[in-house]
């Protein structure tokens, strides 16, 4: 009787000194998976979870106030650019008011033109003014976008035409560029969208010349009929 429980005893030591396999191959088999679900954690944050940022990289397609900037979505050219202290806008019902500013409201006269498919300017991803310093200005919103641009389908085959009205200060107008962006998705990538990077010719002397010379009010509705 006492040999049966000695060997009972080590028998059981022995049973506790050796890990059960089962045991082994489960926490084996856990941390692979983990590792697979990290390392996909990891790709679809890289390939799914980009920034709009990452999700809307341009091709960029550069060129000069005056000039034809073609894409292979869109053309457009950048015809005049004026500044003013003063502009009008309208409400929903059609009212028109005066909107000042303690800035400059720069117009750039764009007209462009699609390649194959209609398309509007998006407020998801619009045309920014590009500062010399890296600054980018949206349109403003003081101005009804029906009196703007962003009214205008833009078509294969035709020229639409209309303003960008950017309310900025006065350090932002030497060297400024209007970045040119067509409608993109945020729910789809294209990291080879067109975009056209317009130098607005706004050198020192030009800078100075425009901004000394900003209208006191300039008629945005008026323009518009």
């Amino acid at each position: 009787m006492t040999l049966i429980q000695a060997d009972s005893r080590t028998a059981r030591r022995a049973a506790r000194g050796r890990p059960p396999r089962r045991g082994l191959m489960r926490r084996v088999a856990a941390g692979v998976a983990g590792i697979a679900l990290a390392a996909a954690a990891v790709y679809a944050q890289q390939n799914f979870a980009m920034s709009f940022e990452q999700r809307t990289s341009y091709l960029t397609y550069k060129g000069g106030i005056g000039e034809t900037v073609e894409t292979k979505r869109f053309t457009v050219k950048v015809l005049s650019v004026t500044a003013a202290h003063a502009v009008d806008t309208t409400d929903y019902s059609n009212k028109v008011t005066k909107v000042a500013t303690s800035n400059l409201f720069l117009l750039v006269d764009v007209s462009a033109t699609s390649m194959r498919e209609p398309f509007k300017l998006s407020k998801l991803g619009p045309p920014v003014l590009l500062t010399a310093d890296g600054r980018r200005y949206q349109p403003t919103d003081k101005v009804n976008e029906t009196l703007t641009l962003f009214n205008k389908y833009i078509q294969p085959g035709f020229w639409s035409s209309g303003l960008l009205v950017f309310e900025v200060p006065k350090d932002a107008v030497p060297g400024a560029d209007l970045v040119f962006i067509p409608p993109v998705s945020p729910l789809v990538s294209d990291n080879y969208a067109p975009e056209a990077q317009i130098d607005l010719g706004l050198s020192g002397a030009a800078a100075d010349r425009l901004i000394s010379q900003a209208e006191d009010y300039h008629s945005l509705v008026s323009a518009s009929r």
